[in-house]
């Protein structure tokens, strides 16, 4: 169900959501780009990425997805996050879960929550904001980042299951899944957005990649010399071990050794891959142990479009 709009003295949009859900006043100029509705359930966050999976609860109704895209915002994403947090709660809502790209936990969060890819939503993975809420039996959950220009919303709501749609069971809904070391990397990176790159070695302290060849690197050198139209971003991590400043600068250095062995060595284009870091900001595992280390020390590919 397309949803209605309405402009109002050209100021706002508002968004009459179907079933009983919130009524949101958007940024002036708020376009609708994709839209799914229908019976069944989604997931819910309500906590941080754990380093496995995100914490949820599940919401059985109907399901509304939608992405907005407001272009020439001045504002940034907290301001417009937090209008949409004071509407839902004037409305009778509830906050659940509200965090920032850091806390919320980076990429693995944003990959395991997000329904919708570019170019229908933008997603900057170092700077975006999320929040879910509760009203008796319905559910709210936004994801908003920016670009340079533009914002993106995504949203979420789960109201009462609508009488004419058949109501999906659970088997015929898909959860949501880990990557797993035995899994291809291209399928990792098609089904889960993201791989951790093995075989990469290092020396201690050291941005500089050994020399020899990577499998995993001559994989993603294939995956992408597939189709033109692939961009991915390599992001370094870290252990715990050192100040804060000092492990994303490594980070963002190994990254970017990895991005130009990519380029000179397996012949990657250069437009297809950029490079960051987020230091020990994003584990897979705890650092008390010399193997929970080891896990964190990496670098992932995550893919930011298929198109």
């Amino acid at each position: 169900m397309i949803l209605r709009r309405r402009l109002f003295a050209l100021v706002c949009v508002v968004a009459t959501l179907p079933f009983g859900a919130a009524a949101l006043d958007l940024p002036a100029g708020s376009r609708l780009q994709a839209e799914v509705a229908e019976n069944g359930q989604a997931e819910i966050a309500t906590s941080r990425f754990d380093g496995v999976a995100v914490p949820a609860t599940t919401a059985v109704g109907h399901v509304t997805r939608q992405a907005w895209r407001a272009p020439g915002q001045a504002q940034r994403s907290y301001q417009i996050l937090t209008s949409l947090r004071d509407q839902l709660r004037k409305d009778g809502y509830r906050i659940l879960y509200q965090c920032q790209a850091v806390s919320c936990g980076g990429f693995d969060f944003r990959f395991q929550i997000g329904h919708f890819g570019s170019p229908d939503m933008f997603v900057d993975l170092g700077d975006y904001h999320f929040l879910s809420a509760r009203k008796d039996d319905s559910f709210a959950q936004i994801l908003l980042s920016q670009s340079a220009q533009d914002a993106f919303f995504e949203l979420t709501f789960v109201t009462s299951p609508k009488d004419d749609a058949p109501l999906l069971t659970t088997a015929e809904v898909a959860p949501i899944s880990t990557p797993q070391p035995s899994d291809p990397l291209d399928v990792q990176l098609s089904t889960l957005g993201h791989v951790v790159l093995s075989g990469l070695t290092f020396s201690t302290g050291s941005a500089e990649l050994a020399d020899g060849d990577v499998p995993a690197l001559s994989d993603l050198a294939a995956f992408l010399a597939a189709d033109p139209n692939r961009r991915i971003v390599l992001v370094g991590h870290t252990d715990a071990e050192g100040s804060l400043d000092g492990n994303v600068a490594l980070s963002r250095k190994r990254a970017a050794s990895v991005m130009e062995r990519l380029i000179t060595g397996y012949g990657v284009d250069a437009g297809q891959v950029s490079a960051d870091g987020v230091g020990y900001l994003s584990p897979l595992a705890g650092n008390a142990t010399a193997e929970g280390r080891e896990l964190n020390r990496r670098v992932e590919a995550v893919l930011l479009n298929t198109n």
